[in-house]
């Protein structure tokens, strides 16, 4: 969901019904962390035509070969404008514009309702349902519920005039009926402009073609540099035009909602247009044209570029009038921008366009899947797409990057990566990378590491070169942990280890844990000294329990068992009168005043008592001990879903209201359908996963249940997709019926390049939701659930599934 604020229920329906956005102090304990259109999408649809038949061609059985899988246009099965729209908490906050795998530049198109951003609505610069196209920036958070980035704002237009040198001054009207959005290409019509716009990129530059309706002699493009999204505005900017050279240079120092609390995040750009200019200007912070100048400095300043069409011809496609713009960024320097623009040499638009469209393909093939309905292989694909959205390389093509020290640094022969939303990203992304980015991932990983070096701590929620302090916990310690302990290995351990080790027992000034003194001390965080108390000593509980069975398995016997005992603080909060996990004070009372568990109470971050609940999914024993045994604990897991069902499927529901009850936008809810498995009935698990993927996921714009937050809804509907779903820092995963006859994953890395997965479900279609009998390379499984050891060479997990609950798995005892 990654609203990034707290705050009472009142306050917040108040604060999303006029659409504004959290973006609030920088305070840490402030807890400010803040294709075709169709129906919303069903498992219930007619199974996906033309597929061979399954052969008996498994990897990890004995004697047979990879599946023959054919070829197929995977990037043509995703549509960039899902989950571009929204209401109130049901924003996707997804920009449709053109980037490729975890792309440095990310070209889109920025929108708003005449010259108005809405703040939640344009997070990323574009909603689905606004009139008009303000222009096309070159860097976002996908997915957040945080406007930030967007730096450097061209938009072409005919002519210039003062009104066009504001904030949102060169829009125009566009359709989206008329929009066309693919993997690496975006292309949208603006009206009043009399412009065609297409965009589509490489790694660090983005290539725009202008195709102007008619000759003019003064074809536009406005170059804004104060435009941030969401009403904020980029700050210490500057501009030079190079006439003798043909390049743009310049810098933005982007002042977002996060970026604003390390003092912003200097960008810096590099540009070349296709054709001779026959005017240039700048403007001043004033607005005051100045025409023919070359260079500016400021805030709110920007320029523009003009060239003479007048003698092209729109018939003639040797002497159209179309102007192409390359524009490259960087984060160190306009020199390095300039050099970053040498990707695009020697291609045109539409080879530009057809090599991203190939490094998609390439990914998107690292699952392959077999039968399911259209519906589901276009959902399926575009929330991959989605997930490998971010993070962000951060790397120049010399292999420079600017670190958390504020100097440059050489990666070597690693990529450095930032933009983590690790609250989120820890709980579903990051598990999926341990299985197919798993090369990748180590570089992701190593990137942590050299923010603490340089930084000095491991971050929470890293934006660019800097800390934000975005939400609660230290969510690192699960990424490292869980990804050590799946093998992937190949980044400095020991110095990981010793940094989350450092926040786990002491107070750090960056991105420590707050309340750590009292967390280690009395066993929780005191809701009377620190905001969200109770959700940050749950969360360190939950990291307390992968870093100790990541001490473990690094010989640590003394850490394992100091982390391992602490994994269970979360049991303080338990007020035995309430019968809820609820905020606790230094002096051990609790916080009973009052209490209503469908309400935001301070101690708890973006949540309820409800959802709170069952926030340890590393000891569910525990707490259906708590709640009075297995049968007492499904009760109450069972009314929380039954009463989230009747809440959504309501006529009092709006999306301007927090949903107090199961919520799949939300974080702490993801793995809860998943209990039902631990607490002994796994049918109820495989029952609730299908409603939240059917009830949750659609094709239109408003088809995520709110913020992506940085691919985590996307990959929880690809994990429960393919029928598996990880317990982080755990041992393995729970098995759930997959809605494709047959998925393979990639698990490729440098030390075994063939390693596969394969998820066999014949009789999967409509209906067949549940799990009657599962085995792993051909020996029978005795629940549904399936560890790491046994899945570390990769195999065959083969299942029978039912329309009907069966008893597989079931333990009611």
């Amino acid at each position: 969901m990654d609203l990034r604020t707290c705050a009472p229920l009142s306050l917040l329906v108040g604060t999303l019904s006029l659409l504004g956005c959290g973006s609030g102090a920088g305070s840490e304990d402030a807890n400010e962390d803040g294709a075709d259109e169709a129906a919303q999408g069903s498992d219930e649809d007619e199974t996906h035509a033309g597929e061979p038949d399954l052969p008996p061609d498994l990897p990890g059985e004995e004697g047979f070969d990879p599946y023959p899988w054919p070829e197929e246009a995977l990037t043509e099965l995703v549509d960039p404008r899902i989950g571009s729209g929204g209401a109130g908490y049901t924003v996707g906050s997804m920009n449709p514009g053109p980037a490729l795998p975890f792309g440095m530049v990310k070209a889109g198109p920025d929108t708003g309702i005449g010259p108005v951003q809405l703040g939640f609505l344009n997070c990323t610069g574009y909603h689905a349902e606004q009139t008009h196209l303000w222009g096309f920036s070159h860097s976002r958070l996908n997915g957040m519920g945080v406007p930030d980035y967007g730096a450097v704002q061209v938009t072409p237009a005919v002519g210039m005039s003062p009104e066009a040198a504001a904030v949102g001054g060169a829009r125009s009207l566009f359709d989206h009926a008329d929009e066309a959005a693919l993997p690496g290409y975006y292309a949208a019509t603006l009206i009043e402009a009399g412009v065609r716009a297409e965009l589509t990129t490489g790694m660090r530059a983005a290539r725009h073609r202008y195709t102007f309706d008619a000759p003019t002699p003064e074809a536009t493009l406005v170059i804004n540099l104060a435009y941030n999204p969401g009403g904020a505005l980029s700050s210490a900017s500057q501009i030079e035009v190079d006439l003798e050279a043909g390049i743009v240079r310049g810098m933005s120092t982007v002042q977002g909602s996060y970026s604003k609390r390390f003092g912003g995040l200097p960008t810096y750009f590099a540009a070349r247009i296709s054709k001779p200019l026959a005017g240039v200007g700048a403007w001043t912070d004033e607005g005051e044209l100045v025409d023919g100048a070359t260079s500016m400095s400021g805030a709110e300043i920007g320029a523009w570029l003009t060239v003479d069409l007048s003698g092209t011809d729109p018939d003639d496609p040797a002497n159209s009038p179309v102007v192409d713009l390359d524009l490259a960024i960087s984060y160190v320097s306009m020199a390095e921008a300039e050099a970053n623009l040498a990707e695009l040499d020697g291609a045109d638009f539409g080879a530009t366009r057809a090599a991203a469209t190939a490094t998609w393909q390439t990914e998107l093939e690292r699952i392959r899947v077999l039968g399911g309905s259209d519906e589901q292989r276009r959902l399926f694909y575009s929330a991959l797409y989605r997930t490998l959205l971010t993070p962000t390389v951060f790397t120049e093509a010399s292999g420079q990057y600017r670190g958390f020290d504020g100097q440059v640094h050489d990666a070597g022969a690693r990529t450095y990566y930032s933009d983590f939303s690790l609250w989120d990203t820890y709980r579903t992304v990051h598990p999926l990378f341990n299985l197919i980015q798993r090369d990748r991932h180590a570089d992701m990983l190593e990137s942590l590491v050299w923010m603490a070096e340089q930084g000095g701590d491991l971050p929470k929620w890293p934006l660019g070169i800097g800390y934000t302090g975005g939400m609660v916990g230290t969510s690192a310690d699960l990424v490292l942990a869980d990804a050590y302990l799946r093998d992937v290995v190949d980044w400095d351990v020991e110095a990981g280890y010793a940094a989350a080790r450092l926040h786990a027992l002491e107070p750090r000034p960056n991105a420590g844990r707050a309340g750590v003194e009292g967390y280690r001390t009395l066993g929780w965080v005191p809701s009377d000294e620190h905001g969200a108390a109770a959700s940050r000593t749950l969360e360190f509980a939950h990291a307390d329990y992968a870093l100790g069975r990541w001490a473990e398995a690094m010989g640590l016997s003394e850490d394992a068992a100091l982390f391992g005992d602490s994994a269970g603080n979360w049991t303080n909060l338990w007020s035995p009168e309430l019968e809820f996990l609820i905020g606790r004070r230094a002096d051990g009372s609790f916080e009973v005043e009052g209490f209503d568990p469908l309400v935001w109470e301070d101690y708890y971050s973006e949540g309820t008592a409800l959802h709170y609940l069952w926030a340890a999914p590393h000891d569910t024993a525990g707490l259906a001990e708590l709640l009075g045994g297995r049968a007492a604990a499904r009760a109450r897991l069972s009314a929380y879903f039954e009463d989230s069902k009747t809440f959504l499927e309501g006529p009092e529901y709006s999306a301007l209201m927090p949903v107090p009850y199961y919520w799949q936008s939300n974080e702490p809810s993801l793995h809860d359908a998943y209990l039902f498995t631990e607490l002994g009935d796994p049918s109820e698990t495989q029952r609730w996963v299908a409603w939240a993927r059917e009830h949750h996921y659609g094709l239109d714009p408003g088809g995520l249940p709110g913020n992506d937050d940085a691919g985590t809804m996307s990959a929880w509907y690809l994990w429960s997709a393919i029928g598996l779903y990880p317990l982080v820092g755990g041992e393995g995963y729970w098995i759930t019926a997959p809605i494709f006859e047959r998925v393979e994953l990639d698990m490729g890395d440098a030390e075994a390049p063939e390693r596969r997965l394969a998820i066999v479900a014949e009789d999967a279609g409509p209906g067949q939701i549940y799990v009657a009998a599962a085995r792993w390379n051909g020996q029978e499984l005795e629940r549904p659930w399936l560890t790491w050891e046994q899945l570390r060479e990769g195999g065959t997990l083969r299942l029978e599934l039912d329309d009907a609950p069966s008893e597989f798995g079931a333990d009611p005892a």
